[in-house]
């Protein structure tokens, strides 16, 4: 049995001792760290006399350099990170970020989970996981809108239309068995909207497939609601910022939970922030995921670029132009 430690009392603090646990039982009153014993322990008696040999002890050292390190690394923004960053000596990154979402586990090939993570100023990014001991760890680890502090995180290019992705960053994180992650105790106000907010719905068309998008528009006219086997939908026309009308496919909860705010929103052209929603190759509209959240009337720094599109539509006083969109979009 041999034991690792410090020599108490030595001006080497970074030295350490391997000290057989037999010589301890014979000396219970440490006369064996006394006189000439101790000095042979020590680097000037090491070098001349016999005695104890002296190692450093890697795993500690590294354990303790690594702690100070995420005291002082300061958190990365997702915002702040680019391409050019990726082509060099590969780095570990310290960030705060809430779980916006934690999707189910995928089986498929090997054990995968994605999730979507928002920083302090509210841009997300998509965070992979791989590995079925990994996977198994941060899904019990990391719980949806709670806030962690995580160290040890790496950056990687967005892959593209190659691999599906629930967002369409630049950038994307992984989680390893390297990472760590604490929960955030410092008392902090993330924001309530996202940061990166379409405005230009035409720009959407150019996303891939299934990927999830943040809009800001206004209500313009709601279609009848219809009743399927997987729940309740109801088509709404919205106008965004340069005037383009388009249509969003709401479900279930989205529709029943808040159907005061939805007729208010159709009466005054009110303005909705709608969040998670999915948009699919195959249609000429967006629908509402099980992540969708919709903000009515939200306080937001942009809601100025509506107003004078709500004072032409007030102006206007006839929906006509959107029943007939609304007709259009289903001939096709």
């Amino acid at each position: 049995m041999w034991r690792t430690g410090a020599l108490a009392g030595s001006s080497e603090r970074s030295w350490y001792a391997t000290v057989p646990a037999s010589m301890e039982k014979a000396n219970p009153k440490g006369d064996a760290w006394s006189g000439k014993r101790w000095e042979t322990m020590t680097r000037r008696g090491r070098r001349g006399r016999r005695g104890y040999k002296v190692l450093m002890e890697p795993v500690v050292l590294n354990r303790e350099r690594d702690a100070a390190d995420r005291i002082k690394r300061k958190p990365m923004l997702f915002d702040d990170y680019r391409d050019e960053d990726f082509y060099g000596l590969p780095r570990k990154y310290s960030i705060v970020a809430r779980v916006e979402v934690k999707f189910p586990i995928e089986p498929r090939y090997r054990d995968r989970q994605h999730f979507i993570l928002s920083d302090i100023h509210g841009a997300k990014i998509e965070a992979i996981t791989y590995v079925s001991v990994t996977v198994k760890h941060f899904n019990n680890l990391l719980h949806e809108k709670h806030v962690y502090n995580m160290h040890n995180v790496k950056f990687g290019l967005h892959p593209g239309p190659f691999n599906f992705r629930h967002l369409n960053g630049p950038m994307e994180l992984y989680f390893n068995q390297q990472t760590i992650v604490e929960p955030y105790t410092v008392p902090i106000q993330m924001p309530p909207f996202p940061k990166h907010i379409f405005f230009n719905l035409d720009d959407i068309a150019e996303l891939p497939n299934r990927t999830l998008v943040d809009i800001m528009a206004i209500v313009v006219h709601m279609d009848t609601i219809h009743r399927t086997m997987w729940g309740p939908f109801r088509k709404i026309v919205i106008m965004d910022a340069r005037g383009s009308l388009h249509i969003i496919k709401v479900w279930g909860d989205l529709l029943n939970k808040n159907a005061l705010r939805w007729a208010l929103a159709k009466e005054d052209y009110g303005i909705i922030i709608g969040t998670m929603f999915r948009r699919f190759r195959r249609q000429e509209f967006l629908e509402s995921s099980d992540h969708t959240a919709i903000h009515f009337n939200p306080f937001h720094h942009n809601t100025h670029y509506f107003g004078p599109i709500q004072k032409a539509l007030v102006a206007r006083s006839n929906r006509q132009f959107a029943v007939t969109f609304l007709e259009e979009q289903r001939r096709r």
